[in-house]
């Protein structure tokens, strides 16, 4: 698994540029609301898809590093 430093030296190299840097301060936050919505609809005994994926976002973020995990 790589580390966090790998990840966010990875997403760096990629995301120099202006544009980029506003489209996705802009973007990234619009698709994380819209898909949380999306998935949150339909629950099977009171847990919802979007449930699901936040408690595996949130795994992935403890296994990477366990202080940023546990500031997410």
């Amino acid at each position: 698994m790589k580390s966090l430093v790998d990840h966010l030296s990875q997403y760096a190299a990629y995301h120099r540029d202006k544009r980029n840097i506003v489209t996705h301060f802009v973007g990234i936050p619009l698709i994380v609301i819209a898909v949380a919505v999306l998935l949150s609809r339909p629950q099977w005994a009171g847990i919802s898809p979007a449930m699901l994926v936040m408690i595996a976002s949130a795994v992935f973020y403890l296994r990477l590093e366990l202080r940023l995990g546990l500031l997410m």
